[in-house]
């Protein structure tokens, strides 16, 4: 009979909660990064781009009370929304019948282009090393010495890249709302556009949820995190570059000008509608869904109410829903594939 068994013991105290087990690992992994201060950094940067939508948001504001800024304010509609003229002859005549458009429109801008580029920054420099290294140190037998399953551990890690993203994009978005309703001149405004910080947040969902799983799929595929931020970027890069290639090939590099004299307003008028010719003539979904990017996009733009083509989103939303899936498939069979070493 054995003086003292070194085996295994089962733990007789105490357990957590089974829902909250994921947290453990998203709480160590949250604090290991913060730690780093090039990210408190990046954090603060990513924050400077909600100066350009809030600008918008208070000359919109501002054309509410002094009229005579209307045309100033539909001109520059009409030079950044050139796609929706309708828009910019609505800021004319009606501004509060505009302003929840105007506001979405803005909003989106700022998830598409700096924080869209903020994502896919951070996410390179904080993804490829939550599974990569604990496959390298193999830290995972710590995890999973514990009454941890694959699914919660993968949530955990998860929950450490929607934290980081959530403070570049969704408190962003939501504080920018905010400054829209107290720069309103009444607060009837929040009955015009309540329903724009839950668009904030599915937009939100849309798209952390599937960045975040291809990422940690790179991730688990090496044990190497160099060789997975090598891929996660060169996707964003080539799927960008090969959509925008196979999209305007065949298509002039500029659209047709006016010829001829007239006055100058004429010619400028001719020249934006056949410039939005020219852009209408060109089939933006055909080879959408090999640019992560513009897949996102066009998902966003429908749950914020500015696409309103929903056949043309189906094949985006599949796609994504997909992705997840299949990345999250395979994160789990690789850490599986580890414990049954």
């Amino acid at each position: 009979m054995a003086v003292h068994d070194l085996g295994y013991r089962g733990w007789t105290g105490r357990r957590m909660a089974r829902a909250l087990r994921p947290w453990v690992v998203a709480r160590s992994g949250v604090s290991l990064v913060w730690r780093r201060r090039w990210m408190r950094m990046t954090l603060l940067v990513a924050w400077l781009p909600i100066l350009a939508p809030a600008l918008g948001i208070f000359l919109f504001e501002l054309s509410t009370t002094y009229p005579e800024m209307r045309p100033v304010l539909a001109e520059l509609t009409r030079n950044f929304v050139p796609g929706n003229p309708e828009l910019a002859a609505q800021v004319l005549s009606d501004p509060e019948a505009a302003r929840h458009e105007v506001w979405a429109t803005l909003i989106l801008a700022f998830f598409r282009y700096p924080q869209a580029v903020a994502m896919v920054l951070l996410v390179g420099l904080i993804a490829p090393m939550m599974i990569s290294y604990d496959l390298r140190s193999k830290a995972y037998l710590m995890y999973f010495s514990r009454p941890l399953t694959p699914m919660e551990y993968i949530l955990g890690k998860s929950a450490v890249l929607w934290f980081f993203l959530s403070m570049i994009i969704t408190i962003p978005a939501l504080v920018l709302y905010g400054v829209g309703v107290l720069l309103s001149s009444e607060l009837s405004v929040i009955a015009q556009t309540w329903d724009i910080p839950l668009r904030i947040l599915a937009a939100t969902i849309v798209l952390a949820v599937p960045t975040t799983a291809l990422a940690l799929c790179y991730s688990a595929f090496t044990s190497e995190s160099r060789y997975a931020t090598f891929t996660w970027f060169a996707t964003w890069v080539m799927g960008s570059v090969a959509y925008r290639i196979l999209t305007f090939a065949g298509q002039p590099f500029q659209p047709p000008r006016p010829r001829g004299g007239g006055p100058r307003w004429r010619q400028s008028a001719e020249a934006q509608e056949a410039l939005q010719e020219w852009r209408n003539s060109i089939d933006y979904d055909k080879w959408r869904l090999l640019s992560p990017y513009d897949t996102l996009g066009k998902v966003q733009s429908w749950v914020f109410g500015l696409d309103t083509t929903p056949a043309s989103v189906w094949p985006a939303v599949t796609v994504l829903v997909a992705i997840t899936m299949a990345c999250i498939w395979i994160i789990r069979n690789r850490i599986i594939a580890r414990l049954s070493v």
